[in-house]
């Protein structure tokens, strides 16, 4: 009788442990993978010629990909339609993602879509623009007040005391436009020395803030300075001085930090504009998502902060990465 070799037997034992192993795979199946969350940011606007909001896109989809989460963006085409917004987010919750990110038309309106998410089990996180509810688990944003005030603050520096000032702002009910109006009113009432005309509203379309700037320096030929409250009212307002041949005769005061808008810096056309952080603020916001995900304890306001930028500040390297945040 041969003599089994003794190399033979363990290797048999161990064709037999894989054989089996592989059958209790086949039967059992593989494991199932994780599903990475799903974030729904539903923004004022998903026009790419606004950068504030291409930039804030940016940060999202940069979080998402570092926390490997899927995200969804959806939005109107304008920041005034309202009704365009609420019937996305009735789409939205209907397709019930892990999480909603909601930057609100108007403070009141999206109310009810909040609601309904919450009673479907949807955290939801307010971006940018909030609504006058408690049951957002975060807001992310800047503080619109304070930013606002900034530009109050520096008015008298620019122009003599007695001059009057008008205000264009963007889509009425948002909240940015009412708590930057507020800043704005704060700091000037507070100082006393500057009569507000008034303020225009430009449904955030470029061709009203140039209207409207233009119609104000006729009306009022005392006009001293305009202040915007958003990228839309100050490309606007920034273009139509120029056309009639104001620059710098009224000054102008403005929001964000588009590219046109340095460009009138440089001219001369804008004094100053404050400048959010809207990279921090997109990125931020899907973290603040994941950790409502998570039930993970944050504050109910992340204030992602702003800064005052002239011409004398502009090219600092640490505003130049503000100003340019997409530059290596």
């Amino acid at each position: 009788m041969k003599k089994i070799a003794p190399f033979v037997a363990p290797a048999i034992l161990l064709g037999i442990i894989f054989i089996g192993s592989f059958i209790i795979l086949y039967i059992a199946g593989t494991p199932a993978q994780r599903t990475p969350p799903r974030i729904a940011a539903v923004l004022k606007t998903i026009d790419s010629n606004m950068e504030f909001w291409e930039v804030v896109k940016s940060g999202m989809q940069t979080a998402a990909t570092e926390f490997s989460a899927r995200l969804e963006i959806y939005g109107p085409w304008m920041e005034s339609d309202v009704e365009g917004q609420k019937a996305i987010m009735d789409t939205v919750i209907r397709d019930r993602p892990t999480v909603i990110v909601l930057s609100a038309t108007d403070y009141t309106a999206l109310i009810p879509y909040v609601e309904r998410a919450a009673a479907a089990g949807i955290p939801v996180i307010t971006l940018d623009s909030g609504i006058d509810s408690a049951i957002p688990v975060s807001f992310v944003a800047t503080n619109s007040v304070e930013a606002a005030e900034k530009l109050g603050h520096h008015l008298p520096s620019l122009l003599e005391a007695g001059r009057s000032v008008a205000i264009i702002n963007h889509v009425p009910g948002a909240t940015t436009a009412i708590e930057r109006e507020a800043g704005v009113r704060k700091a000037l009432e507070k100082d006393g020395r500057y009569p507000i005309l008034g303020t225009w509203f430009t449904n955030n379309f470029l061709e009203n803030a140039y209207a409207i700037t233009i119609d104000l320096t006729q009306r009022y030929p005392e006009l001293g300075a305009i202040l915007a409250m958003n990228e839309v009212s100050t490309v606007g307002a920034a273009q139509a001085l120029v056309d009639a041949g104001l620059a710098g005769r009224v000054k102008l005061l403005g929001f964000d930090s588009s590219l046109e808008e340095i460009k009138f810096i440089e001219r001369g056309v804008l004094d100053a504009t404050v400048i959010q952080k809207p990279f921090a603020m997109g990125y931020l916001a899907v973290r603040a998502a994941l950790n409502a995900i998570n039930k993970i304890p944050q504050a109910r306001f992340i204030d992602t902060g702003s800064v005052l930028i002239t011409a004398d500040n502009l090219y600092l390297p640490e505003n130049q990465k503000l100003l340019f945040p997409f530059a290596e």
